[in-house]
Parts: structure tokens; C-alpha cells; sequence
């Protein structure tokens, strides 16, 4: 009976989430427009006329015509996309962001530093030199490419400015010392889990955890989160992304779980659960007591907050983990309490957020049950003819 409702209770989850894919894919069509016309109250009859510009009228003054270019450009969660408006004597009016699924706290920040308010008022061929916002690069860089390829394309396309020159965008040169270290550090967890390592086991697991402490938590910050795990589901990585190292440790983390069973990434490489950890070491704690309805509720919220982010396609609106926070010091108030709370509940329990509310853990504990239930039926078959 348990196993049956464990069961239901797993396809149920599965068809929450589909809904709510589909649910978002007819939402974000119906948006597309809605959202350009919020550019500006004052602009009425926005009609596109070519790749990625449209042209709209001043409601005050309907001879008057204003040109509006949109682009996207790869951010830390997927597409972030802009917009620019343009009055037909070629000055810029206002600039806006449209669409981004980085988390809102950088945009926030960007945002309150004046990035955007740079360009209004300037020509068309006369740009602002803008440097990336501290703590928010890769989104403010996405936000300064667009707005300049934009402006470029206006610039070409209503008033005979230098054709935008078209370049694809390389692969960054900063992400290969990124993806080796992850590599590196599976392969090297990976064989200290194996029976074939032949040293101390104890120290060397806990030589990979301070590594993955300074790689994936302070250096590169690629921890993956529940918002990794939405953003895969939804798609929107398809159109690029600034970084994939978030995306090459969810992938290989997921690999290695099923290939060894083991669950290597939150035992030896999650940054958060080694900071855990560590501080739960210095009091010698144990880990807290959990009961099953703790365990129910950690999952139940984790699919709730996973199927908004899939509904609004927006997977900033899954992150409720304390990385950023903890890591690189950003993030909501909230953020900051609960990150305050779980650094001061590792002294008395140990890794207190991975028992108790990491929705990473809940996914993991889901796969370990598909495993065990679908993929491996001839054991189950097995153990029950030998307990017959």
C-alpha cells in the first residue's frame, strides 16, 4: 500500500509539472506582446516592421513616430532581453528590460546602480561607455550587449547609420578552467568513493570537499540549485547562456547517481553542505531528527515552487536556497536571515539544511525511487522470490 501511494504520488508529480510546462509555453506567447507595450504608456499601435523592431505612435501626438529594437543576450539563467525606444528624431527615450530569468537580486542591483539610465537622452550612434556592475557581471553584460545591439540595428535600419556587424558569440574563454575543474573534481570524488582508492579515505574526501568549497562555491560560484533544475525543464538554455557550469555539475551529478548509486555531489561536492559541515565538526553535533511529515513537506514545496517557475517561466522564482547569499553575499533579506539561521543551526545539527529543506536532496531522494522502482524490477523480483 505504501509503495502504491509513493507511486501515485510520483506520477502525480510528474503531471503537475507537465501542466505547468504547458501552461507557461501558452502564457509566454500571449505575454510577448503585452510585455512590449508596457514599454511605455505613452505609446500606442506598436506593429513590428522588421527582425526584432517595431514602430509604435505617441498617444499625444499621433504624427509623431517612435522606433522600439529588442534583443537577447545570454545571461546567467538563459535569455535576458531588452528593449530600447527611439523617437524619430533619433534620440533615445527609454530603456527597459522585458524578459530575464536571473535571479531578481542582481537585477535589482543593476538596476539601482544606474546601468539603465545611462543611455536615455543620448543619439542613437552617440553610446555611453558602460562597465559591468560588480557582482552582477554576467547579467549587466548581457544588459550592455543588448542595448547596444539594439540601438545599432535602430540605428541601421531608420536612420542610415553603419550596418550592425553580425558576430557569433564564442564560447567564453574563461568557462574552460571552469568545466575542467568540475570534471576533475567528480573524477577525483568519484575514485575516493571507489574500493580501489588505496589511501585514507577520511581525509582525502575531506581534501575534495574544501576544493569544491573554493571552486564551485567562492571561485565560480556553480553550485546548481532547484532554479538549474526549472531552467533545464523550460528550456530557455536552448537560446544560450552565459555560463554552463551550473548546468555541468546537475548533469554529471545526476550521471554519477545513477551509474554508482551513490549520491557523490551532495555528500562531497555541494559548497553549502561542506560549509555545513565544517561547522557542524567543530561542536562534534548529529544530525537532526527527522520525521516523515518533514520530509512530505520539504517535497511538497520544492514541486510548488518548481511548477510556478515552470508556469511563469521564470526559474529565479525557484531559488530559495542560501547560495548566493552565503557565497557571494547576495540576495533578498529573507535570503540573509535564513542564511544567518542555517550558519548558526550547523553548530548544533549537522548539515541541518540538507536534512531538513534542500530541495536538491528531495530531487535526489525522487530519482533514487524511479531507480529503485522502475529501473531495477528484476531485483525487486529477485528479493521477493527469495523471500518467498
Amino acid at each position: 500500500m505504501r509503495l502504491d501511494l509513493k507511486k501515485a504520488a510520483a506520477l502525480v508529480s510528474l503531471l503537475i509539472l507537465a501542466l505547468a510546462w504547458i501552461g507557461g509555453s501558452l502564457r509566454q506567447e500571449k505575454n510577448a506582446v503585452a510585455r512590449l507595450e508596457s514599454l511605455s504608456a505613452e505609446v500606442t499601435d506598436i506593429r513590428q516592421v522588421g527582425d526584432a523592431l517595431f514602430e509604435g505612435r505617441k498617444k499625444n501626438d499621433p504624427q509623431s513616430r517612435v522606433f522600439i529594437g529588442v534583443q537577447s543576450r545570454p545571461g546567467y539563467g538563459g535569455p535576458l532581453t531588452v528593449a530600447v525606444m527611439v523617437n524619430d528624431s533619433g534620440l533615445i527615450e527609454k530603456t527597459a528590460i522585458l524578459h530575464s530569468t536571473d535571479t531578481s537580486t542582481y537585477l535589482t542591483k543593476i538596476v539601482g546602480q544606474g546601468l539603465l539610465k545611462a543611455f536615455p537622452g543620448r543619439e542613437v550612434d552617440d553610446l555611453p561607455e558602460v562597465d559591468a556592475v560588480s557582482g552582477a557581471t554576467i547579467s549587466s553584460t548581457a544588459i550592455i550587449e543588448g542595448l547596444t545591439r539594439a540601438l545599432t540595428q535602430v540605428g541601421h535600419e531608420k536612420f542610415g547609420r553603419a550596418r550592425p556587424e553580425s558576430s557569433s558569440r564564442s564560447f567564453p574563454s574563461g568557462e574552460w578552467p571552469k568545466l575542467l575543474a568540475i570534471f576533475l573534481l567528480f573524477g577525483a570524488a568519484w575514485y575516493v568513493s571507489s574500493q580501489r582508492f588505496p589511501w585514507n579515505k577520511k581525509w582525502a574526501r575531506w581534501g575534495i570537499m574544501l576544493a569544491a568549497l573554493i571552486a564551485f562555491g567562492f571561485a565560480y560560484g556553480c553550485q546548481f540549485s532547484l532554479s538549474t533544475v526549472t531552467l533545464f525543464l523550460g528550456g530557455s538554455w536552448l537560446k544560450g547562456l552565459a555560463t554552463f557550469g551550473p548546468f555541468l555539475v546537475l548533469g554529471l551529478a545526476v550521471l554519477v547517481f545513477f551509474v554508482t548509486r551513490k549520491n557523490l555531489y551532495c555528500a562531497t561536492l555541494c559548497p553549502f553542505g561542506v560549509l555545513q559541515e565544517g561547522l557542524s565538526r567543530i561542536t562534534g553535533c548529529s544530525p537532526p531528527p527527522v520525521s516523515p511529515w518533514m520530509t512530505w513537506a520539504a517535497r511538497g514545496f520544492a514541486l510548488l515552487v518548481m511548477s510556478a517557475a515552470l508556469y511563469f517561466r521564470d526559474p529565479s522564482r525557484a531559488t530559495y536556497e542560501p547560495f548566493g547569499m552565503a557565497f557571494n553575499f547576495i540576495g533578498s533579506s529573507a535570503l540573509f536571515v535564513l542564511t544567518i539561521l542555517v550558519v548558526l543551526s550547523s553548530m548544533v545539527f549537522k548539515r541541518p539544511w540538507c536534512r531538513l529543506l534542500c530541495p536538491i536532496g528531495c530531487l535526489f531522494d525522487y530519482f533514487q525511487f524511479i531507480r529503485n522502482t522502475w529501473l531495477n524490477p528484476r531485483k525487486r523480483s529477485s528479493r521477493k522470490e527469495l523471500q518467498a
